[in-house]
């Protein structure tokens, strides 16, 4: 079940993503925590994911994208 702030926050990342937490939370005037435990539970319902640098993007419909090796 999703919440109104968790679709909120999907709409924000849509465009784009690549937000951070506080980003977010500034766009929407809400507190970081409660933009936190929304983006932990888009991540449970595989509908985001975060990178290394903390941002956050859409999945889009697929799993999280393949760790690539380096070179």
């Amino acid at each position: 079940m999703t919440t109104t702030l968790d679709a909120e926050v999907l709409a924000i990342l849509r465009p784009g993503g690549l937000l951070t937490a506080d980003t977010i939370a500034r766009n929407l005037n809400v507190s970081p925590w409660r933009v936190v435990r929304a983006l932990h539970a888009l991540r449970r319902n595989g509908d985001a994911f975060q990178n290394r640098q903390a941002e956050w993007q859409i999945a889009a419909g697929q799993r999280r994208p393949e760790r690539q090796s380096a070179r």
